[in-house]
């Protein structure tokens, strides 16, 4: 039977949340988020909202009887432009009761929240939609930037779960195990026949050294449009998360020239590692490949599925994770907010964009 709410269209009024809306709205994302991880946890807000180290975030929501039925968040963020740092804005998916859907919510949020970006001079605002989602952001004069060009990638450790279902479960264990063992081998075989330079030492990190600014200076030069990736950025958005991140150092002759973050995730009894974020000083992103073997080592020890990350389509790095195994899936658009500020920030020659860049994780 078609419930109440369907059958009504009221004038929706947004308002800004507030402390006490904290709680509700990780209760309301417990229950309607479909996607990878706890997002929308009490924690995981206060940390990306209130204690963003560009400035206070935006939440805004739509409640009905004083009960939340749809919110949008707008996260700051910098961005180094062609020489330029400049404070822009992703904004998140409108997320919306499924009670309450088809009455105009998603517009009002999302120009609302946009609209409050601008009046804090985040001029440039861009989001990664899910495949839903993406229509709704074009009518809302939000376009795909086409010359940012990235892609998913996959390197499968365990194949228990594909093939479940197929085989008797004996079977399948067996299988899987052998397959787990022999796609193991295959990423060694592939670091031992495309080696990095020997004199790179990949170790764990728990802080930012001294001299990690020294490396974002030389390392940002490479690209007209990169995100932040200085000391205080990265300590807020890894070491400062509620969630727990791994951060692989890459050394030569106890220089930092890259380094490469991860999250273990554990989702409806599959275990992916995600690689978050990843970057060397130019001419070094080869040495990416002494991280991965970190990594793949690491997550093979502790049963994970799939290893995944985003990275822009055909250049070095891309190159190493090929060469290591990974297989592109699909492509991931990124829109932005078609004013004539951000025209010209898209015009750039030279992007590097990582799922870290997104609140995807």
């Amino acid at each position: 039977m078609e419930n109440d709410h369907s059958k009504e269209r009221k004038e929706w009024i947004h308002q800004a949340f507030n402390l006490e809306d904290l709680s509700d709205i990780g209760l309301f994302f417990k229950k309607f988020y479909l996607g990878v991880g706890d997002y929308g946890a009490m924690g995981y807000f206060d940390w990306k909202i209130l204690k963003n180290y560009v400035q206070p975030g935006i939440i805004n929501l739509i409640k009905d009887d004083g009960k939340i039925v749809s919110t949008a968040s707008l996260t700051p963020k910098q961005l180094y432009s062609k020489g330029q740092i400049i404070d822009i804005a992703e904004i998140g998916d409108v997320y919306t009761h499924s009670d309450y859907q088809r009455q105009g919510m998603f517009s009002l949020l999302g120009n609302e929240t946009r609209k409050e970006g601008e009046k804090r001079n985040l001029r440039f605002i861009y989001g990664l939609p899910n495949q839903a989602a993406l229509p709704g952001w074009i009518k809302n004069n939000f376009g795909v930037i086409d010359n940012l060009e990235m892609s998913s990638f996959l390197y499968p450790l365990n194949i228990k779960h594909r093939i479940q279902g197929t085989l008797h479960w004996t079977i399948s264990s067996i299988v899987s195990s052998l397959m787990g063992v022999l796609l193991f081998l295959n990423f060694k075989l592939r670091g031992f026949l495309y080696q990095s330079d020997k004199n790179i030492v990949a170790k764990e990190i728990f802080e930012c050294s001294k001299d990690w600014d020294v490396f974002w200076d030389k390392a940002k030069k490479s690209y007209d449009f990169i995100l932040n990736r200085d000391k205080r950025s990265i300590t807020w958005r890894y070491f400062n998360n509620p969630n727990k991140y791994h951060l692989i150092g890459l050394y030569m002759k106890e220089d930092l020239i890259g380094y490469l973050a991860y999250r273990i995730i554990t989702d409806t009894n599959i275990k992916n590692t995600v690689i978050a974020d990843f970057l060397t000083l130019p001419g070094y992103e080869s040495a990416i490949s002494s991280g991965l073997n970190s990594v793949v080592d690491e997550s093979f020890k502790l049963g994970v599925d799939n290893i995944i990350l985003w990275c822009i389509e055909d250049n070095k790095f891309a190159e190493t994770f090929k060469k290591k195994g990974f297989f592109k899936r699909t492509n991931v658009p990124v829109i932005c907010y078609q004013n004539s500020f951000s025209k010209e920030i898209i015009q750039s020659s030279s992007f590097h964009f990582t799922i870290g860049d997104s609140d995807n994780i």
